[in-house]
C-alpha cells in the first residue's frame, strides 16, 4: 500500500509538471522560451512518470529497463534541444530583434 501511495504521488507530480509546461508554452510567445520550457519540464516530468512505474513495479528486470530509459531520457532530451535551439538561430534571419545571440564559436 505504501509503494502505491509513493508511485501514485510520483506520477501526479510528473503529469502536474508536463502539464504546467503545457500551459506554460501557450504563455511564452518566442520559439526559444517555448523549447526551453518544454526541455526542461518535459525531462523532469518523464523522470518522475518512469519513477512512479519502476516503484510500482518493484525491483525486477522490467525496473532495470525503465532506470535505462530514464538515464537516456536525461541525456537525449538536453541534446536534441540544444540542437533545435541551434537551428532556430541560425535559420532565424530575424533572430537579433528577438534576442541577443552571442557568438560562442570563437571560444
Amino acid at each position: 500500500m505504501i509503494r502505491f501511495i509513493i508511485s501514485a504521488v510520483f506520477m501526479l507530480l510528473g503529469i502536474f509538471v508536463i502539464f504546467s509546461a503545457m500551459v506554460g508554452n501557450f504563455r511564452f510567445g518566442y520559439v526559444l522560451n517555448r523549447m526551453q520550457v518544454g526541455a526542461t519540464a518535459d525531462t523532469l516530468g518523464a523522470f518522475f512518470i518512469i519513477s512512479s512505474l519502476v516503484i510500482a513495479s518493484g525491483f525486477n528486470a522490467t525496473s532495470i529497463k525503465l532506470v535505462m530509459m530514464i538515464a537516456f531520457l536525461w541525456f537525449a532530451n538536453p541534446v536534441s534541444s540544444h540542437f533545435l535551439a541551434r537551428t532556430e538561430i541560425i535559420s532565424n534571419e530575424k533572430i537579433t530583434q528577438e534576442c541577443e545571440v552571442v557568438n560562442h564559436d570563437s571560444i
